[in-house]
């Protein structure tokens, strides 16, 4: 008798323990479905693979300075690729109020090899909080809740809407006259205000749209879905010439995936400055890179999942036979 309360506990512990195991189990199951549905946004995915003493090196600032932030953020703000004659080409407009409220418009015109031409938009409702002094004392690390956003594909008269209530880190501050957000540099907007947006787009936001994006990012999978479709109706091979070859890299690979993929990293993660890709084509219209597992191991993040995607773009087919390997230079956008 004397040893029957210690068993009881022992069960009622064990019991319990059964229970709290089951219930993180499910809940588990449940995230990662939702997560496999919904997919992660690419600043999501970063805080997930990002060096755990960036983040925890970051402190949150007193609640009475970011107003004054906000405000210094403010404005109608400007982007726009530097070369106007790009086979890709991006115009960001972005109203980032005082409160921090952001209203965005980006505007993609591709200009594919086969002829066709590709007219895409961004648009974006969302909240910037600023929330750290980043360690080089310039940056301000901000939380920003992607309200609701859709994705229009002009061109072929497609528009669904992607994740909403997204969180993300941004890094922004204010240079001079110019505002440095996700290392894309703004400049302020002169003209008139009523012509801003395109008419009509940003209602897009309030409508009940009859499809949800399919696809993370959507518009890089646009991109390259109709990049393919050019390429396999042009049957026709080339001979794989190692400038041409770098070429096609620079117009398309870099501004449509490299580029966005650093910029919509937040601040802390510390990112290379170029990334090296010993290019071998194949004759299927697809590259591979010259390299062993040990090699790509010993790569952080960041630089795998641009080889990773870079394996997965497609390129025209070449003629050529024994093509030699092109050491091509990726520069990664300053922050």
């Amino acid at each position: 008798m004397r040893h029957t309360a210690p068993i009881n506990g022992n069960y009622r512990r064990s019991f319990v323990q059964a229970i709290l195991l089951l219930v993180v189990l499910v809940l588990g199951g449940l995230g990662y479905r939702i997560l496999k549905r919904s997919g992660i946004s690419s600043g999501l995915e970063s805080m997930f693979t990002m060096d755990v003493k960036d983040f925890r090196s970051l402190k949150s600032m007193d609640e009475e300075k970011k107003p004054a932030l906000q405000r210094s953020f403010g404005g109608f703000w400007v982007y726009s690729t530097n070369d106007p004659d790009a086979v890709v080409r991006k115009y960001d407009c972005m109203e980032l109020q005082e409160s921090g409220i952001i209203w965005q418009v980006i505007h993609w015109l591709v200009l594919y090899p086969c002829g066709d031409t590709g007219s895409y938009y961004h648009v974006r409702h969302g909240y910037l909080n600023p929330y750290s002094i980043a360690a080089d004392n310039k940056n301000i690390v901000s939380e920003v809740r992607t309200i609701r956003q859709v994705f229009i594909d002009e061109s072929r008269g497609d528009t669904c809407f992607g994740n909403s209530q997204v969180d993300e880190l941004w890094q922004i501050r204010r240079e001079d006259s110019l505002l440095v957000m996700n290392r894309k540099r703004y400049v302020p907007y002169h003209g008139e205000l009523t012509e801003f947006f395109p008419e009509g787009i940003i209602d897009l936001i309030d409508k009940v749209l009859p499809s949800e994006c399919r696809h993370q990012p959507p518009l890089q999978h646009m991109i390259t879905t109709r990049l393919l479709e050019c390429y396999q109706k042009n049957s026709v091979s080339r001979t794989c010439d190692t400038s041409i070859i770098k070429d096609e890299i620079s117009a398309y690979f870099k501004p449509v995936l490299v580029d966005e993929l650093f910029s919509s990293m937040p601040y802390f993660p510390r990112l290379v400055d170029t990334i090296f890709l010993p290019v071998r084509m194949n004759h299927d219209g697809f590259f591979t890179l010259a390299m062993t597992k040990g090699e790509r191991a010993r790569k952080d993040h960041f630089e795998r999942k641009v080889q990773d995607e870079f394996e997965r773009w497609p390129f025209p087919r070449c003629d050529a036979m024994n093509v030699p390997v092109i050491h091509y230079k990726l520069v990664i956008p300053a922050s």
